[in-house]
């Protein structure tokens, strides 16, 4: 079996194991599981913070080039969503997590009530309740069960489905940037010569980015980490669906760091050597605001890679609900760079933009001192 095939095979698996996890922002515990499971046996360590972020460490070799900056990949293990929280007879009260589609709160949409025991109760949303601004929809249930409350629910989508070369998910957003992780993190368990590589998987994205902020603002990661947000984003001119994974140079609230993502610019140039025809696209991602930014904020060098997302939140082009989907190369191109990064971050600044900026063209000083006279005045 060829490299890229094995790597094809494990993030298809992974990506579909993850999708088999319904989540909404604070519950994401099956995902959570998920991850830990596929953690387990890596040559790493996994703990949590207070707030169930989840954090893997592969510390640095002894072998490692250099002195090279720890690298931490970050995603988001929850999708938007309803969480319902009382019931009013045979009519669930919910609350929406997130950027649904507007239909949800106007339409009968197919929406599933997440059980404790992972089941799944169908239903459907029968419109708005309330006040606009708290975003309250009313769901009928087609069956009656004493619950305790709050609890989740998922838009009615494929978990994971394969066609051809595009994936169909319900959450994407953000499933293929922890697979994209996990993938890497198995693919570089055998590695050597590599500083600190950490995998973060974070709750409570989708209602302001809280588990990343709070992760950033308690400063648990080393204050010169190199932080890279993975993030399925929504499609904008130079960032099309299978060109490629998307260096992110920024997003809809702040702009990234050049370091950081010489990281990335670095894997990309080696990786093109290697095969002539591997895609990435860069990009200022300004469709949504990111982890990145998160990190930004408080001090850390950022920077994310994208993957190209049709059905953004699962809202259709028409106005409707549907699964999400990428492109396998992209997905796949993910991994392969997240891999290539860590591999090769302490020759970052021997990427060709940071050579470039570099190197002076010879005599090309002396010429503008000698032709300052003219701006001169005496």
């Amino acid at each position: 079996m060829t490299a890229p095939e094995q790597i094809r095979d494990l993030s298809l698996k992974l990506l579909g194991e993850l999708g088999a996890c319904p989540a909404v922002s604070f519950a994401e515990g099956a995902v959570a599981t998920a991850i830990l499971s596929s953690l387990e046996g890596l040559s790493l360590s996994v703990e949590h913070d207070s707030y169930g972020n989840l954090r893997a460490h592969r510390p640095a070799q002894p072998d490692s080039e250099g002195d090279p900056p720890p690298i931490a990949f970050i995603a988001h293990m929850d999708h938007p969503g309803f969480e319902a929280v009382e019931a009013q007879g045979d009519i669930l009260m919910a609350r929406a997590l997130g950027g649904v589609p507007q239909v949800c709160f106007s339409s009968a949409v197919p929406v599933k009530l997440v059980m404790p025991d992972g089941s799944r109760l169908q239903g459907e949303t029968a419109g708005s309740r309330g006040p606009k601004d708290q975003r309250m929809v009313a769901i009928r249930w087609k069956e009656t069960r004493d619950l305790d409350f709050p609890r989740p629910v998922v838009l009615d989508l494929p978990d994971f489905h394969q066609d051809g070369e595009l994936v169909h998910m319900r959450a994407v957003d953000d499933l293929a940037g922890c697979a994209s992780i996990l993938a890497a993190l198995h693919l570089l368990d055998s590695s050597e010569g590599l500083g600190d590589v950490y995998g973060i998987f974070t709750r409570a994205e989708e209602v302001g980015l809280i588990g990343a902020r709070l992760l950033a603002q308690s400063g648990s990661l080393p204050a010169d980490t190199l932080v890279v947000s993975l993030e399925a984003s929504r499609t904008l001119p130079g960032a099309a669906i299978s060109e490629g994974p998307v260096i992110r140079v920024g997003d809809a609230a702040l702009t990234f760091d050049a370091d950081a993502e010489a990281a990335l610019l670095k894997a990309r140039e080696e990786l093109s050597e290697q095969r002539p025809d591997f895609k990435v696209q860069r990009q200022l991602m300004s469709g949504g605001t990111c982890e990145a930014s998160a990190f930004r904020y408080h001090g850390y060098r950022t920077t994310g890679i994208a993957f190209p997302l049709g059905n953004y939140h699962n809202a259709t082009p028409e106005g409707g609900v549907g699964a999400e989907y990428i492109h396998l190369d992209d997905f796949l191109g993910g991994v392969e760079l997240i891999v290539q990064a860590a591999r090769s971050v302490d020759r970052r600044r021997d990427s060709a933009p940071w050579r470039r900026m570099g190197s002076m063209p010879q005599g090309y000083a002396e010429r503008l001192e000698k032709t300052a006279t003219t701006f001169r005045q005496d």
